[in-house]
């Protein structure tokens, strides 16, 4: 385990990277960095720059940014950050807490009760979030107020509960450096919630245990609807599995069955309604006069009944309806907290099959991740001019994936990695929908936020008509091969080169508010206008140079500015720029600028013919790939002894087929493995061992 005075300094130069990076100053770098690590948990969200400070009377207040407002619970989060740039690690005191806190509480009263965003340049990003505030004053439960620090939070500190500001509930997040470091060493992309039912003056849930298997064992429960209520107004959106909270749209309305059961016949909600499904890493059950009880949950989540649940604390909190007398069938199964990543998913996947949820809605194990993973650990970029060693693009198929790896490594091997890997050549997968985004001209789509509109890319892997995912991942599998992924990391080079124009204009044409947004619709045009002219921007030139020529700058800047004019300019009757970059409508309008096209441009034009013959010919490299990656596959697991013992397993005979069990019995030893010669074998195999595995199937090396 790294020590904390280690991590402080790696971190200390993580946020020096990222500052020099992004051009950004240490504080802001700092939230960012600590803010793509929280993305993906409830608690926090995506974050949006925001600075600004000033007074209200005698009042000091003083924002870093913010993360949207969640349907799914009411709540939306504001953010300040304290940044100590010293080589010891600093104590953050009560004082000084207490103080960033009540900066933030003075905004949101400014917000709310003295309309701030009237002072404020309608362009703004802090112009939108006190907008928000005022607005959504009414539907909004809960604010957490989120610090961020480099510093370690004082044992004396006792957090001062500030109750609520207009009716709206203060919830305070303290991230020190212990919290921090706790959050980068997790393998999770969410901090996990310690329930105690006796917290919420409950004596446990009565279940009986329906079934039991290594790794997992599932409950049959009788929930009372006022513990739900209690559990999801304390934690929210947090008890939504990510994938249900994100892909199902889910909306804090309550839903008029519900309330109507509750109001008129509330003992028959047990028989009325479906009931929840529910996970969770550990469990504490206790015996009873009354039979078995759960005292205690760990990383509870809700996978199917979302609605359900928020429906019931909307119809306690909204119409006042009493929950007495109500009660909920809950399915919760209990997961292995190392298997909980790949579990989880599934389970939710499943329990979801009524709603007719894509698979591709729950994307985080989609092969496409694997296949880009592997590409980038192995594909070398061309040496940079001004270097003397070649390099590679990482792809994070978790967050945190990259720093993780480096982390525990000793200071020579760290050094060799970061040679082999730089910090400013790493691709999330976030950033890959944005990018890809962009290239098809679909720039609203990422100014709608990161997870939305990576919902809009993973659409592309929904299979279509009477398809299986495998058969239609088969299908356009060859499409996302090296050349792909090399496209990919040239528009990465592109937009980190734009977003670098755009803050060192900061002062001159740059605004300073909405660069994502400028950048996207910078690139998306700057791609357009190639093909307004016939052909394609030859991304090629940009990875063979790992670096925007010179000569694109000055048209890029150009072409920024005139963005950022018709961004900042909504039509009338529209004040919220972030809204208005969001419809197909701003990108319509961009779309309308004369194109302006200089003769340096030509240099990088393919025209159409040589797009189409490069496109078909990497289409068929990668199904060469393909297949030498199946190959490989099957051949490292024969050697592993993973086939002969799938032959092994109980329900082999009857799980596959004749035809199934001969293809596996021929991969599960040397010599009959090499009478397999077709591609679409070794597909099928891998198919096989998957669902092998789905049912269970686990092998152990001897």
């Amino acid at each position: 385990m790294e020590t904390l005075e280690s991590f402080h300094e790696e971190l200390r130069h993580i946020v020096a990277r990222r500052a020099s990076n992004d051009h950004l100053v240490d504080t802001i770098a700092f939230i960012r960095e600590v803010s793509d690590r929280l993305e993906d948990d409830p608690i926090y969200g995506e974050f949006k720059l925001s600075e600004d400070e000033g007074k209200l009377g005698n009042k000091n207040y003083k924002i870093h940014g913010y993360t949207d407002f969640d349907e799914s619970d009411g709540t939306l989060g504001l953010v300040i950050g304290k940044w100590y740039d010293s080589d010891a690690i600093e104590t953050l005191t009560t004082a000084e807490v207490n103080q960033l806190f009540t900066n933030l509480e003075n905004f949101i009263v400014g917000s709310i009760k003295n309309n701030l965003f009237e002072e404020k340049v309608e362009s703004s990003g802090v112009y939108e979030i006190s907008t928000t505030l005022s607005e959504y004053k009414n539907k909004i439960s809960r604010i957490r107020l989120h610090l961020f620090s480099n510093a370690v939070l004082s044992q004396r500190f006792k957090e001062s509960l500030s109750g609520d500001i207009g009716g709206i509930s203060i919830e305070h997040q303290v991230w020190d450096l212990l919290r921090i470091k706790s959050l980068y060493e997790s393998s999770r992309e969410r901090e996990q919630i310690e329930i105690v039912l006796s917290d919420f003056d409950s004596d446990g849930i009565p279940c009986i245990e329906a079934s039991k298997t290594e790794n997992l064992s599932s409950y049959l429960c009788v929930i009372e609807a006022p513990l739900l209520a209690d559990l999801f107004e304390r934690y929210g959106s947090r008890l939504l599995e990510g994938n249900v909270r994100s892909f199902l749209g889910m909306k804090g309305g309550v839903n008029k069955g519900i309330r109507s059961t509750i109001q008129d016949a509330p003992s028959l909600f047990f028989a009325y309604n479906n009931g929840i499904a529910a996970t969770a890493t550990s469990v504490d059950v206790g015996r009873t006069s009354d039979g078995l009880k759960i005292t205690e949950l760990a990383d509870f989540q809700i996978v199917n009944g979302g609605q359900t649940t928020a429906s019931i604390l909307s119809a306690r909190k909204k119409d006042g309806l009493s929950l007495s007398g109500v009660t909920v069938q809950m399915k919760l199964t209990v997961v292995n907290v190392s298997e909980a990543n790949l579990m989880i998913p599934k389970i939710a996947q499943y329990a979801n099959t009524q709603n007719k949820v894509a698979i591709a809605d729950f994307f985080a194990n989609h092969p496409i991740h694997r296949k880009l993973e592997e590409i980038s650990r192995r594909l070398r970029a061309p040496v940079r001019v001004g270097t003397r060693l070649d390099s590679k693009w990482f792809y994070e198929r978790s967050r945190g994936q990259y720093q993780n790896e480096r982390l525990y490594l000793n200071k020579s091997k760290r050094d060799l990695f970061d040679l082999e890997f730089p910090s400013t050549q790493v691709i999330n997968k976030t950033d890959l929908a944005k990018y890809d985004s962009a290239w098809k001209g679909k720039p609203f789509w990422i100014s709608q936020g990161a997870q939305k509109n990576f919902l809009k890319f993973a659409a592309q892997f929904t299979p279509k008509g009477d398809a299986s995912e495998t058969e239609h991942w088969e299908t356009i599998s060859p499409n996302f091969g090296d050349s792909y992924y090399q496209d990919m990391a040239s528009i990465a080079v592109l937009w980190k080169k734009i977003e670098s124009l755009i803050s060192s204009a900061r002062g001159d044409w740059y605004a300073g508010d909405y660069r994502a947004q400028i950048a996207a619709y910078t690139i998306a045009e700057f791609f357009n206008i190639f093909r307004v002219k016939g052909g394609e921007f030859d991304l090629s030139k940009v990875w063979a140079a790992q670096a925007v020529p010179d000569v694109l700058g000055p048209y890029l800047v150009e072409l920024a500015i005139r963005v950022q004019q018709l961004i900042l300019t909504p039509p009338p009757g529209t004040t919220n720029v972030g809204e208005w970059t969001k419809k197909e409508e701003c990108w319509n309008r961009i779309q309308s600028l004369p194109v302006e096209w200089s003769e340096d441009l030509n240099a990088f034009l393919l025209d159409k013919k040589e797009a189409n013959s490069r496109k078909a010919e990497n289409k068929k490299i990668g199904q060469i790939d393909d297949g030498i990656s199946a190959q490989n596959t099957c051949y490292e697991l024969m050697n592993s002894g993973y086939f002969s013992g799938l032959c092994q397993w109980p329900p082999f005979f009857q799980f596959f087929t004749p035809n199934e069990q001969s293809l596996i019995k021929k991969a599960s030893t040397p010599k009959s493995f090499l009478t397999i010669f077709n591609d679409k074998d070794w597909r099928t195999i891998i198919e096989l061992k998957n669902k092998a595995e789905d049912e269970g199937f686990r092998h152990t090396l001897n």
